[in-house]
């Protein structure tokens, strides 16, 4: 009986036959890949992170490539941890990031994070448009035509 299975597992290893089939993906890109090798590593040119330990926080940097990002945050009253041992309360964060975009213009975000939620501020971002508009004035002299009945009455049986 040994020699049964032995002979039967043997067979199935010497099996060239996938057990499933061989999927049949399509032609490979026309385009190359690219050359991730090409890419130059940007230097961080100077790096600050300031951690008191009194729960706020201090952090910037800057690179070679002109990118700077900076931000300080403090506990608000009543943070802290809750019976479960999870944070609960809140922290105001504020900071800025700048950069030059791609046609070489510089960038500048500042922000305010705090219990009225996070609040950017750049004029790189979108403007709503308003959604109220001063009510048109209407000429004293005009009148609303009369319509009369339509030319075209449909006929519903």
């Amino acid at each position: 009986m040994k020699a049964f299975i032995i002979a039967a597992l043997a067979l199935v290893a010497a099996s060239d036959r996938p057990a499933y089939p061989t999927p049949a993906y399509g032609p490979r890109p026309a385009y190359p890949a690219p050359a991730h090798g090409s890419y130059k590593p940007i230097a961080i040119l100077e790096e600050e992170s300031v951690h008191p330990g009194d729960g706020s926080y201090n952090f910037h940097f800057s690179t070679e490539n002109g990118i700077y990002r900076s931000e300080n945050g403090v506990p608000l009253p009543g943070y802290g941890k809750n019976a479960y041992g999870q944070p609960e309360g809140s922290y105001r964060q504020e900071g800025s990031w700048s950069y030059t975009d791609g046609y070489g213009n510089p960038v500048k975000v500042t922000f305010v994070a705090d219990d009225n939620g996070y609040q950017p501020s750049s004029d790189i971002l979108p403007t709503p448009v308003p959604t109220e508009y001063p009510t048109p004035e209407v000429d004293t002299a005009y009148v609303e035509p009369a319509y009369g009945k339509p030319a075209y009455q449909p006929a519903y049986n």
